[in-house]
């Protein structure tokens, strides 16, 4: 669902039962980098934008 919401075919980073906090955030951040070294998001600027978003909501970043 992150790689989904972060490559803008979804417009949300919801998973059923709120599954979604399952991960840590070094988890997801990880998972952004990776995919992001891969090639895997078509608009990469939105990618980042949206990793960007999420991190402040955890409270890191400005």
């Amino acid at each position: 669902v992150l790689l989904a919401w972060l490559a803008g075919h979804q417009s949300h980073f919801t998973m059923v039962g709120g599954l979604q906090s399952a991960r840590s955030l070094p988890h997801l951040a990880r998972a952004y980098e990776l995919a992001d070294t891969l090639g895997l998001f078509p608009d990469p600027r939105l990618a980042e934008e949206r990793m960007r978003n999420l991190l402040r909501v955890y409270g890191v970043g400005r």
